[in-house]
C-alpha cells in the first residue's frame, strides 16, 4: 500500500457530521489535557499528575494508521486513554503496564489493562501497537518497569530488549506507532527519539511516516524561558508520533 493509497478519502471513516477527526498533516498541535491529578512538578514528579495521552494522537493513529489493523498491543499501557479510544474504534487491545495504581484506574473506568512487564512476560501476536515510553528519570513510576534502571545506559538496554520482544510477535505489514521525544533534567539532554529510530533501524522497520507533535500552545514557554536563554538551549515544546511498518518479507 503506497501512501497515496493510505490516505485516500474515500477510504476513511467521517464521523457523524461526515467530517474527519483529524486531518493528515505532518505537524499536529495538540490541545490542552485535563491533568489527571492537581500535584505540583516543583519537587515530586508523580507519573499520576502528568497529561492523559492526547487524544488527538490517538484519533490519527486508529483513524489513519491503524485502521486496518485489529489487534492492538501497547507494551506502556499506562492510565487506559488509548484503551478507551480503542474501544471508540472498534478495536481489540491489550495493555501492560507495570503500574498497579495505572491498571486500578484504567479498570475503573472500564479497561481491562493487564498487570504485566513488557520485558518479561509473554507478548501477545498483534498487527497493529500505539504507545507512548516511559522518559525513564522524567517521571516516577511504581512497579517494576524499566524506569527504574539505574542508569540511561541500562535503560535503554531494556528498551531495546522490550521493542526485540514485541516486534518478533508482530505480524508481518504490522504498523507501530511510538510517540516519543527529547528532555533535559540537571541540564542533561536524553534523546529518546534517536533512540527509538535506531532500535527499529536495526530491526529492518520501514518508517513509513512522522508528525511532530507540538505542545506550542500548551506548554509553559515563559517559566522555562529564563533558563533556556541563560544556558542557550531551546525550550521543548514537540515530541514526535513515528509510523512504522513491519516487512512483509
Amino acid at each position: 500500500m503506497n501512501q497515496k493509497d493510505f490516505f485516500n478519502e474515500e477510504k476513511l471513516k467521517p464521523n457523524k457530521e461526515g467530517q474527519l477527526k483529524i486531518m493528515p498533516v505532518s505537524v499536529l498541535d495538540i490541545s490542552a489535557q485535563k491533568k489527571r491529578q492537581e500535584i505540583s512538578h516543583e519537587s515530586n514528579s508523580s507519573r499520576s499528575a502528568f497529561s492523559p495521552f492526547p487524544e488527538e494522537i490517538s484519533d490519527i493513529c486508529y483513524e489513519y494508521y491503524l485502521r486496518d489493523s485489529e489487534n492492538i498491543f501497547d507494551p506502556f499501557a499506562g492510565w487506559g486513554e488509548r484503551a478507551e479510544k480503542a474501544m471508540q474504534y472498534q478495536k481489540n487491545y491489550i495493555g501492560f503496564d507495570t503500574s498497579e495504581e495505572a491498571i486500578i484506574s484504567a479498570k475503573n473506568k472500564g479497561f481491562a489493562n493487564i498487570h504485566a512487564n513488557s520485558l518479561h512476560d509473554e507478548i501477545p501476536k498483534h498487527d497493529g501497537l500505539l504507545t507512548c515510553p516511559p522518559y525513564w528519570n522524567l517521571e516516577k513510576y511504581d512497579g517494576q518497569g524499566i524506569d527504574q534502571a539505574k542508569t540511561w545506559e541500562e535503560f535503554k538496554k531494556e528498551y531495546k530488549q522490550i521493542w526485540d520482544r514485541c516486534y518478533k510477535k508482530a505480524d508481518k505489514g504490522s504498523t507501530y506507532c511510538v510517540m516519543v521525544g527529547e528532555w533535559r533534567k540537571n541540564h542533561v539532554f536524553y534523546d529518546l527519539e534517536f533512540v527509538t529510530r535506531k532500535i527499529f533501524e536495526e530491526l529492518g522497520a520501514i518508517l513509513f511516516d512522522q508528525v511532530v507533535v507540538s505542545r506550542k500552545k500548551v506548554s509553559k514557554i515563559k517559566i522555562m524561558l529564563p533558563q533556556a536563554k541563560r544556558l542557550g538551549y531551546s525550550v521543548r515544546v514537540h515530541e514526535s508520533l513515528l509510523v512504522y511498518k513491519k516487512n512483509e518479507s
